[in-house]
C-alpha cells in the first residue's frame, strides 16, 4: 500500500458518520490486510525480501488482479506473481471465495496483528496447511510493523483527562530476566470517547521515561491535557512540568489510602480511615485542610510516615476538590486504567517470561484489542461533564 492510501485510511477512520462510510473503510482495511499477507507469503515463498538481491533465478514479477467474493460484495485485490509462476497463495486459495471466518480475521489484521502461534493455528485450522517457523516470522514481522505504525497514529489536540499507570512483566534482556514496566496512557477526548493513547515498555520508571512518553504524545499532535491522573509515580511531576506544564496533576486517592495504611497497625486502621475520609470527602480544600490537621494531630506521633505522605503530596492529592462532583468522580482515582490492566493480566498471565520487548508489547497489544469493547466507549454523562470543563477552562477548550 502506498503512503497516500495509508493517510487516507487514517483520516477516514476518524471521520465515520454513516453506515456507508463505515462500509467503505471496512472494505479498505480488508483489502489492505489481504494484500499485506499475500506479499508476506511471496517473501516466504521466494526466501528473500523485496528490494534485496535474489539468491536464485526466481523473482517477483508484478501483480495480477483478482475479484474476491466476500460477504459484503466483490473486492478487487492485487496478487503478487513470481517469474516461474510457482506461487500458490494460501490465504486466498485459487478458485475459492473468502470464508466468513477468514474475512472477519483479516479485517482485524491491520488494527491488531497476529502472533506466530495464532497464524499457524489459524491457517492450519482453515486450510489444513502449516507454515514453517521462518515463514511465520516473515509474516508476523511485517504485521508487527503495521501495528507500530498504527500505534504512532496522530492524536487529537486536546484531551481533557488522561490516566497513566504501569503494569510489570518479566522480560528477557541480554541473558537476564528483568522486571520491566509497560507504561499505559488512557485518555478521554473532548467528545467523551476514551481510548488507549500509548503503550511503551521501559526498564525503569523514572522522570526520563515519563518525559519520553509525554513527549511522544506531544509529537503525535497533543497540545494540551487538562487533568493527568496517576498513582504517585516517581519522576512524573518533573516530566509533566517539562512537557505539559499547565496540566493539573491528580494523585489517586485510593492508592494514597492504601499506601498510608501500610504504616498503620490493624487495630488502628478503622479510626485512621475515618479521619482520612474527612479529608477526601470534604466539600472544598479549606475544609479538607481542617480535616488533615485533625488527622495530623491524632496520628503524627504514632504514624509519622503516613501523615508525612499526605503533607508532601497535598497539592496533587487535593486538586480534584476544586471542581464539581461530576469531574471529581472521574479524576480522583485511577480505577478506570487499573480495571483495564486487570483485564490485560487475564490474557497475559500465562506468559511467565517474554523473550524480548517486542514480544511483550505485541502480546499486550493483542490483549488490549480483545478487551477493547470494555474500555473503548463514551463516558457516561459526558455532556454535563464537558459543560463543567468548559466553564472551568473556557480558553483551553476553544483553541
Amino acid at each position: 500500500m502506498n503512503e497516500e492510501l495509508e493517510k487516507q485510511l487514517e483520516s477516514l477512520v476518524g471521520k465515520i458518520h454513516s453506515k456507508e462510510e463505515f462500509d467503505q473503510v471496512r472494505d479498505q482495511l480488508l483489502k489492505r490486510g489481504i494484500e499485506t499477507l499475500l506479499n508476506a507469503e511471496m517473501t516466504a515463498h521466494l526466501g528473500f525480501a523485496k528490494g534485496t538481491t535474489a539468491p536464485e533465478n526466481n523473482v517477483r514479477n508484478g501483480y495480477s488482479k483478482k475479484t474476491l467474493k466476500t460477504t459484503n460484495g466483490n473486492q478487487r485485490i492485487q496478487i503478487p506473481r513470481d517469474r516461474e509462476a510457482s506461487f500458490d497463495p494460501v490465504i486466498v486459495p485459487k478458485h475459492q471465495s473468502i470464508s466468513q471466518e477468514l474475512e472477519d480475521c483479516i479485517q482485524l489484521l491491520y488494527a491488531k496483528g497476529m502472533s506466530n502461534s495464532d497464524i499457524i493455528d489459524f491457517i492450519e485450522h482453515t486450510y489444513g496447511v502449516e507454515y514453517s517457523t521462518s515463514q511465520v516470522s516473515i509474516i508476523t514481522n511485517q504485521l508487527l510493523e503495521d501495528i507500530k505504525q498504527w500505534q504512532s497514529r496522530p492524536l487529537e489536540d486536546i484531551y481533557p483527562i488522561i490516566w497513566i499507570d504501569a503494569i510489570h512483566y518479566k522480560i528477557r534482556h541480554e541473558g537476564k530476566v528483568l522486571s520491566k514496566a509497560c507504561m499505559i496512557v488512557l485518555g478521554v477526548n473532548v467528545e467523551g470517547q476514551q481510548d488507549i493513547l500509548s503503550m511503551s515498555i521501559v526498564e525503569n520508571e523514572k522522570a526520563s521515561a515519563w518525559m519520553s512518553i509525554l513527549d511522544d504524545l506531544r509529537s503525535r499532535g497533543v497540545k494540551d491535557i487538562l487533568f493527568l491522573c496517576s498513582d504517585n509515580l516517581p519522576g512524573l511531576d518533573k516530566a509533566i512540568e517539562a512537557i505539559f506544564p499547565t496540566s493539573i496533576r491528580q494523585v489517586c486517592i485510593v492508592h494514597q489510602i492504601r499506601n498510608s495504611l501500610k504504616y498503620v497497625s490493624y487495630k488502628d486502621r478503622r479510626m485512621v480511615v475515618a479521619d482520612i475520609k474527612g479529608i477526601y470527602s470534604a466539600d472544598n480544600e479549606t475544609i479538607a485542610l481542617q480535616a488533615f490537621e485533625e488527622f495530623k494531630n491524632n496520628w503524627a506521633d504514632k504514624y509519622a510516615l503516613a501523615v508525612k505522605s499526605w503533607e508532601n503530596n497535598w497539592t496533587n492529592l487535593t486538586a480534584f476538590l476544586n471542581y464539581p462532583k461530576e469531574i471529581r468522580k472521574l479524576i480522583y482515582t485511577t480505577n478506570i486504567i487499573e480495571s483495564f490492566n486487570a483485564s490485560l493480566r487475564k490474557y497475559t498471565r500465562n506468559k511467565k517470561v517474554f523473550p524480548n520487548d517486542d514480544a511483550a508489547l505485541k502480546s499486550i497489544y493483542l490483549a488490549a484489542q480483545n478487551i477493547s469493547k470494555k474500555w473503548q466507549k463514551t463516558r457516561f454523562n459526558w455532556g454535563q461533564i464537558y459543560n463543567q470543563l468548559y466553564i472551568c477552562f473556557p480558553e483551553r477548550l476553544t483553541r
